[in-house]
């Protein structure tokens, strides 16, 4: 599924600091991006939306890794390096395979940043390990409920058939289209959007995987929700679902000119967002008694 150019510049990532491996999981192994920081800030685990993967998130983090303690990349089962799905697998696949392979990543708490399908993945895992999680970033993040007949419309925009319906995506998906890349990304999004690994993943998003809004405000642990004014791939009823339903002590961040993808477009700007929310984050301190954890980690208790 992945074109020459992305294998690429997987290697260019790879010779500038950002290591791959695989780890291996239930689910299959699953391909990691990372690389050890240059800073003090918690490290930062950042989770793709549908149909990327962790290279196309490359520029926020080389962007983050002078500052924090590390960065971590995972691509998801059916997405970039990682195992295939396999025919049967169930929605959680996505999830239990992430948490199983942040289990063995990572040695300390993090901030989690998910994008899109990456959003609703980084609130799951939130709720799974909260003790794991030092913040959570969500930057025009999925899993808003819909009525039935408006969440079938939804995810019919992701099948796309033809070309000239790859050109529409690819004009909502961008605040401003780079009108040299208009024809060159409509092709890549086509052909991969009917992989038949993403098309069986589509076909696995019912209601019953989406959020609810008790979970949502059982989020305990600091939340910056970041939405782009220019946003057209998630309906404004996303952004109302999440601003509504979200904990009181939630940021909520509009950008201009950045929509769906708006990480590409303004990384610079969105990196110096989560940097300045993740200096704020309370000093924790460790304590080694907890019934719930995970084996082999310490929880965190926060301290003012």
């Amino acid at each position: 599924m992945l074109s020459l150019p992305e294998r690429l510049a997987r290697r260019v990532l790879n010779a500038s600091g950002l290591k791959s491996r695989h780890v291996p999981t239930r689910v299959g192994d699953i391909h990691v991006l990372e690389g050890a920081g240059g800073g003090g800030l918690p490290p930062i685990v950042v989770l793709h939306g549908f149909a990327a993967h962790a290279v196309c998130y490359a520029g926020l983090l080389k962007r983050f890794q002078p500052h924090v303690r590390s960065v971590i990349a995972p691509d998801m089962p059916g997405h970039g390096f990682s195992a295939q799905l396999r025919p049967g697998d169930p929605p959680t696949v996505l999830l239990d395979a992430l948490t199983e392979t942040l289990d063995r990543v990572l040695d300390q708490p993090a901030i989690i940043l998910g994008n899109s399908m990456g959003g609703l993945v980084a609130i799951r895992y939130a709720l799974a390990r909260p003790h794991m999680v030092r913040g959570l970033a969500l930057v025009s993040p999925g899993g808003a409920p819909l009525p039935p007949a408006q969440h079938a419309a939804f995810l019919e925009r992701f099948r796309i058939d033809t070309y000239g319906q790859a050109l529409e995506f690819v004009d909502d998906v961008f605040a401003k289209v780079p009108p040299l890349m208009r024809h060159p990304i409509a092709h890549n999004l086509r052909r991969r959007f009917n992989h038949p690994q993403l098309r069986q993943l589509l076909g696995e998003i019912s209601p019953s995987v989406l959020l609810t809004p008790s979970e949502l405000a059982s989020l305990h642990m600091p939340v910056l929700f970041v939405w782009g004014r220019e946003e057209r791939i998630l309906p404004r009823a996303h952004y109302r679902f999440f601003a509504q339903n979200l904990p009181a002590h939630a940021e909520l961040v509009e950008f201009s000119d950045f929509g769906h993808i708006g990480f590409m477009e303004q990384p610079t700007a969105l990196t110096q967002r989560v940097l300045d929310f993740a200096r704020r984050l309370p000093a924790q301190e460790v304590s080694q008694h907890c019934s719930t954890c995970a084996p082999g980690h310490a929880t965190f208790r926060a301290s003012a």
